[in-house]
């Protein structure tokens, strides 16, 4: 979450936290979970798409685009500044298979309805989506929207397959070092934190992957490349402690976004979904 932070940010910032912490913590979350803009596209994702989507409105104001007409629902999640063609090819694997996969336009992003993105917006509206879609069988985030995948798990999503793809696994870890990088002082930091856990419904550390507990009938994969620069690899790695019966794939050389278009990543992607 957050974008580039301006430089006159931290000295404003630090002065209104002085005065007053509940504005300056207001500002902050305002700025640290309201996505401005995309990310520019990958060039494959300017490639003719071997199967043509369509944009659906589901529930609440959500946008997607869905691929396949029927078969299983596979759901899927981009991350911060992402979009949904961005699981084009994963899309095509998937349809091949028999499957039908919906990608969704975040909260904040594109058509769908919101202005702020964070993990537990994600999760509400996978969960939203869900209920106007048929069974889920598979949820698949990339970057944030796999620690939204995860969490929407956690609140009560009945998927049986979760693919999460160069995702955080301490997501509430964003809100300190934010606070940190805009110079905010304790007393606005604190109210910060305090604005976040009450919008998670829970201390926001309770809702890391790291911290939650998949439900026996859950399987779940989960892919980050060594060279990641945006999510480090460490983030994946400690998964491995806290989701002992999970499967973990590590790449090298595809970064952040390129995993997404990675014929092996998807072929590992798509036989694990169709287990």
């Amino acid at each position: 979450m957050a974008d580039e932070i301006p430089s006159w940010l931290p000295p404003a910032l630090g002065l209104v936290g002085r005065l007053l912490p509940g504005l300056a913590a207001r500002v902050a979350a305002e700025l640290l979970t309201r996505p401005r803009g995309r990310n520019a596209p990958q060039p494959w994702e300017l490639d003719p798409p071997a199967i043509e989507p369509r944009a659906v409105q589901l529930h609440a104001g959500l946008w997607a685009l869905a691929w396949g007409e029927s078969g299983p629902t596979v759901l899927a999640q981009h991350g911060w500044r992402g979009r949904p063609t961005q699981f084009g090819r994963l899309a095509a694997a998937l349809v091949v298979r028999g499957y039908r996969f919906v990608a969704l336009d975040a909260p904040g992003h594109g058509r769908s309805r919101g202005k702020r993105a964070t993990p537990r917006l994600l999760a509400d509206s996978i969960l939203a989506a869900a209920s106007s879609l048929p069974p889920v069988h598979a949820v698949v985030g990339h970057s944030l929207g796999g620690a939204g995948a995860a969490i929407s798990i956690e609140l009560g999503l009945a998927a049986r397959r979760l693919v999460m793809i160069g995702s955080p696994s301490r997501p509430s870890r964003f809100i300190a070092d934010y606070a940190t990088r805009i110079g905010l002082p304790d007393a606005a930091r604190c109210e910060l934190e305090r604005w976040f856990d009450a919008h998670a419904g829970r201390p926001a550390g309770q809702l890391d992957p790291v911290s939650l507990q998949l439900p026996g009938d859950v399987a779940a994969l989960v892919i980050h490349d060594r060279e990641d620069d945006v999510i480090p690899v460490s983030e994946a790695a400690l998964l491995e402690q806290a989701w002992p019966g999970a499967r973990f794939r590590y790449t090298t050389g595809l970064g952040h976004r390129e995993l997404l278009a990675d014929s092996g990543v998807i072929e590992s992607i798509a036989e694990f979904i169709a287990e």
